[in-house]
């Protein structure tokens, strides 16, 4: 019998704590434990978690960080006291299917070789209400995956324990792009990744306590950072596919784009360095033909003060 452990890294999430935790109680078949990391909150998170173990004893444990010490230390400190063959990681304002445990585990159990990466499929609620669905297929190569940021997210994941220790858990240093520079340190250790499309779990944007809100200049220039070290590995290994390189450029693109908005020397010198002497972007959604077309004839700078221009010109008009 396949054993998941659930590691569920908590900071002031008294919010979301009690409906993320019923939905791992809910499951059709339980994880042998859950283990809840308290990461120095001030509000009532840990009063909540102690409520629930008391309504499901020895189910449920409570660790408690000396001070905050961010979300990888708190997932490495879980994962350090885990029993199972699987590790579920559980963001606390996300909400599980029922069933994820057990349809996951059948997935598991019908793979040969077992995977060290299972990529479930999700949902993904926003502040405005709106939903999103990401569904992922088993025919994607998982390199294109991990470049294009289409190999799930901490939720909907389970990860092989044995391998997570292999490649020493998470990276303390890193406050975005977690998941993914763990899969790639994975991959980088011949990981088995099986991807199902599947939506097993439900992922809410927060108002509060995001990088990609605080802090939007250094959480784009960690993922472009990401992305370089990918390519390169796999352009050291002789592994780098037609699509993987233009998977690379039109990815790098578009986020050295985004960048330019908040750190204009870094965009350009990314663009410089590691875009302009791999090759030529094509179309995507948020880089349009016409972009291009000025792109081409006058340069990534020209092309990103017209599209400034416009976009202020449009703003000003709506």
């Amino acid at each position: 019998m396949i054993n998941i452990s659930v590691v569920i890294p908590c900071f002031n999430v008294e919010a979301y704590i009690e409906e993320g935790l019923r939905s791992v109680l809910a499951q059709t078949v339980l994880p042998m434990e859950i283990i809840c990391v308290d990461d120095g909150s001030k509000d009532k998170t840990t009063e909540i978690i102690r409520k629930l173990q008391t309504e499901f004893p020895n189910k449920i444990q409570l660790f408690i960080n000396d001070g905050n010490r961010g979300a990888t230390y708190t997932r490495n400190r879980g994962l350090a006291v885990a029993n199972g063959d699987y590790i579920q990681f559980f963001d606390a304002d996300d909400i599980l299917n029922p069933d994820k445990f057990e349809y996951q585990i059948s997935l598991i159990e019908k793979s040969d070789p077992k995977p060290d990466i299972l990529v479930g499929s999700l949902k993904k609620l926003f502040l405005d209400g709106t939903e999103k669905e990401y569904v992922y297929n088993q025919k994607e190569d998982p390199w294109l995956g991990l470049m294009d940021a289409m190999l799930g997210v901490t939720t909907s994941n389970l990860f092989k324990k044995d391998k997570l220790i292999e490649v020493k858990g998470w990276a303390d240093d890193l406050k975005s792009s977690q998941e993914y520079d763990l899969m790639f340190r994975m991959l980088q250790k011949d990981a088995v990744v099986v991807i199902d499309s599947k939506i097993v779990s439900t992922n809410r944007e927060r108002k509060s306590g995001s990088i990609t809100k605080t802090n939007p200049s250094e959480k784009w220039k960690r993922f472009i950072a990401l992305r370089v070290r990918i390519y390169n590995h796999l352009f050291e290994k002789g592994k780098l596919t037609k699509d993987i390189k233009q998977t690379f450029i039109n990815i790098l693109f578009d986020a050295s784009r985004i960048l330019y908005y908040y750190d204009k020397k870094a965009a350009i010198k990314i663009y410089s360095e590691h875009i302009k002497p791999v090759g030529i972007p094509t179309s995507s959604p948020s880089t349009s033909k016409r972009y291009l077309h000025i792109y081409k004839l006058f340069g990534f700078n020209f092309a990103q003060v017209v599209s400034t221009i416009f976009n202020n010109t449009q703003k000003r008009i709506h």
